[in-house]
């Protein structure tokens, strides 16, 4: 029953109505320019949403939920869009704090990122910081991302262009069938570079440990050292980064707490460094 939900979710198409119409703060790691947070502007519009772009002026990948010291600069747009001269989380912060503060976003949505941010890249993630950023506020949020193909590197990533209506889509219909704007946890959702009727369906997973970054850099002729991808697949075929490259749409929970429990040996520790000397 659960897989006939998930499936409805992504391929049957739903009315919207003005009662179901949210205020949403776009934003994006891309820039506000990029063609994934173009489709989901789109996509949203369509659906009857309220939609504020605000977002980097330029490309701010791996950002994570940093911020701009110095302060930022905003340049205005026609149509509700806002560029920030910043990183991903001054966008949502100055979004929320100024631009949005007299009439607050119902939700924020951050994407669709070009590549997937799954497994431990999620820590460096500019697409998921600024959700998080957006939740560590007090504001429900949602981050979406879609696949690259190594392959395809060459030729400027087609799948990837190819998918982001489907990413559009279904990001309308994730949204409407929300009954509560989580307000503990972001989503993640990952679309694979497949056009709508190729995505095998609609999976929640746990994070994976697999990154698509290497500590193997090779020197370009103009000094830069340019880092080698990792094209290996998970093993675990459970996890997000496997379900995503066997072509399904990932959901998975984040909250921002980095935290871990201590075990016993390291309570032990805190209490052996508790005494006087």
């Amino acid at each position: 029953m659960l897989r006939l939900v998930l499936l409805i979710l992504v391929f049957m198409p739903l009315a919207s109505s003005a009662a179901d119409s949210l205020r949403i703060l776009l934003t994006n790691d891309d820039g506000f320019e990029a063609p994934g947070i173009g489709a989901m502007h789109s996509a949203l519009i369509e659906a009857g949403h309220d939609v504020y772009l605000i977002a980097p002026a330029t490309q701010q990948s791996g950002a994570a939920a940093s911020i701009t010291s110095g302060g930022v600069r905003i340049t205005t747009h026609k149509g509700n869009v806002w560029a920030v001269h910043g990183r991903p989380a001054d966008a949502v912060r100055i979004g929320l704090g100024q631009i949005m503060k007299d009439n607050p976003p119902d939700l924020v949505v951050s994407g669709a990122n070009f590549g997937n941010n799954t497994g431990v890249d999620t820590n460096i993630s500019g697409t998921v910081g600024a959700a998080i950023t957006a939740l560590q506020l007090g504001f429900p949020a949602i981050a979406i991302s879609v696949e690259i193909k190594l392959a395809e590197r060459k030729r400027g990533f087609p799948g990837t262009l190819a998918a982001f209506p489907g990413a559009g889509t279904f990001l309308t219909r994730l949204i409407s069938n929300l009954k509560i704007l989580d307000t503990a946890n972001i989503i993640n959702v990952n679309y694979p570079a497949r056009i709508q009727q190729e995505v095998r369906g609609v999976k929640w997973a746990n994070l994976s440990k697999h990154s698509i970054l290497t500590t193997n850099f090779n020197l370009q002729e103009d000094g830069r050292w340019e880092p080698e991808l990792n094209s290996a697949l998970d093993p675990d075929k459970a996890t997000d980064a496997a379900l995503l490259a066997s072509g399904y749409i990932t959901l998975t929970l984040l909250d921002g707490n980095m935290s871990s429990k201590p075990g016993i040996a390291y309570r032990k520790l805190a209490d052996t460094l508790g005494k006087p000397l």
